[in-house]
């Protein structure tokens, strides 16, 4: 008996064939930009990052950016970060004062998320570890996130971070606008 290998995946490939046939349905096509909203709904304010990718989503729609809900997603989001060139993490982050709206860059990512505000965040940075011993970490990577005020049991976003969710859109929107510009520019 023999078993036929999946076409494009082997040890030469780092990333998941495109091809529709062979990915699962509920993995995204691999695009230039990924924005990843992670948190949990249910937990008030930790559902911040999902409430901030629809709302980007719905404002700057394109076909060069992967929109992924997370979730509370642990290392079944290996993948995401794999082919992720340029990956925006959008979640409730670590902070003083609730509603601030914080944009992360660089090297700052990973100690951002050692300041563990939720179990998921524990699976972002085994995540990261992850690609970086795999060699497929993404290229760049930012966070927007907004501080949350309560991260009980609860369906609604406290009032400070429902009030700072424009301006955290607006911020998620400035790194795409850039991104999106610096793929433009690389195009010509």
């Amino acid at each position: 008996m023999t078993i036929d290998p999946v076409p494009g995946v082997g040890a030469s490939s780092r990333l998941r064939p495109a091809s529709v046939e062979v990915r699962p349905p509920f993995e995204p096509a691999i695009t230039p930009i990924t924005v990843l909203g992670v948190g949990n709904s249910i937990m008030g304010d930790d559902g911040a990052g999902l409430e901030l990718l629809h709302r980007l989503e719905q404002a700057r729609p394109d076909s060069r950016i992967g929109f992924v809900e997370g979730a509370v997603g642990g290392m079944e989001l290996l993948p995401v970060f794999q082919e992720a060139s340029r990956l925006l993490i959008l979640d409730a982050v670590a902070g003083d004062v609730p509603g601030t709206v914080m944009r992360i860059a660089g090297d700052q990512v990973p100690r951002l998320l050692a300041a563990k505000l939720s179990p998921h965040q524990v699976g972002l940075l085994d995540l990261f570890a992850a690609a970086r011993m795999l060699g497929t970490e993404p290229g760049v990577v930012e966070v927007v996130g907004i501080v949350p005020e309560s991260v009980e049991l609860s369906l609604t976003l406290s009032t400070p971070v429902a009030d700072a969710l424009d301006d955290a859109v607006a911020a998620g929107c400035e790194v795409l606008d850039t991104w999106l510009a610096d793929l433009e520019r690389s195009e010509d």
